[in-house]
């Protein structure tokens, strides 16, 4: 188990457990799932394990796995979801400034105001462990914006943003608030995903939910024609707080995307 969350205070009390959710090898028939019941529930003497990943209060979800690259180096893959932001708080501010700096023509203050936008801030971080992790080698960021929902991705420091688009849609011509986001090597960023209407509920959803209809973590298949980068995913795992349970995280597209190309979880399918 390497995700463990703080207490939230006030609105949930008590530490929130573990949901781990990498892949599992399947338990012969009639024994026991209990793990103290289990000779070999422990890691095989070894084997590599995701750091551990210590959640925030305000956390709604949090992901870790692990990544090998063509050199054979590894790296610990990190990501954290915060709680959905009314764009008017303070917290919010360097959100709504990087959106109206990044989308200009396309979406400014006004229209973050009068559209009820919420902000999710997602952190990501890929730290090396064994080996030089290559700085070349590019992995793509979740969230991307959902058309449907009209929601605007923005890169803050230490991501990329690409002119590409991840969903047909798009032609000639990506706008910047729908343009993905990659990191370049080792290293760590924000992500800011806007979702117009979502104070008071974006397309018939509860208010500050419409961030569980987007899909979160890194996947190495690259947006456009930029291809796929030759990296390895592996023990990827998951935790859904309580808070991320209360603000939506328990529809029924909700699913995990784990395999060797990707370490990802959410609801945009």
């Amino acid at each position: 188990m390497r995700i463990r969350s703080l207490a939230v205070t006030g609105l949930l009390a008590g530490a929130l457990l573990l949901t781990g959710c990498g892949p599992a090898t399947p338990e012969p028939s009639g024994t026991s799932s209990d793990p103290a019941a289990t000779p070999d529930a422990t890691p095989t003497e070894g084997a590599l394990v995701p750091a551990e990943l210590v959640l925030p209060d305000d956390a709604l979800l949090g992901l870790v796995g692990i990544l090998t690259a063509p050199n054979g180096a590894t790296a610990d893959l990190a990501v954290i979801v915060h709680a959905s932001l009314p764009h008017m708080v303070p917290e919010a501010a360097d959100a709504v400034a990087a959106t109206a700096a990044w989308c200009a023509g396309e979406v400014d203050e006004s229209v973050i105001s009068g559209r009820g936008f919420t902000f999710t801030f997602v952190d990501v971080t890929v730290t090396p462990r064994d080996g030089d992790w290559p700085d070349d080698l590019s992995l793509l960021v979740l969230p991307v914006a959902n058309p449907e929902l009209g929601s605007t991705i923005v890169a803050g420091a230490g991501l990329r943003q690409v002119e590409e688009a991840t969903d047909e849609v798009f032609a000639d011509y990506v706008p910047h608030c729908q343009q993905p986001a990659v990191l370049d090597g080792a290293g760590a960023g924000t992500l800011y995903l806007g979702i117009p209407q979502d104070i008071a509920g974006a397309n018939d959803n509860a208010s500050f939910t419409a961030w569980a209809l987007h899909d979160f973590g890194m996947t190495a298949v690259l947006p456009g024609d930029l291809g796929a980068s030759d990296v390895e995913f592996s023990m990827c795992e998951s935790e859904v707080t309580l808070l991320g349970e209360e603000f939506g995280a328990v529809i029924e597209s909700w699913a995990e995307g784990f395999s060797s190309a990707g370490c990802f979880v959410g609801g945009a399918s």
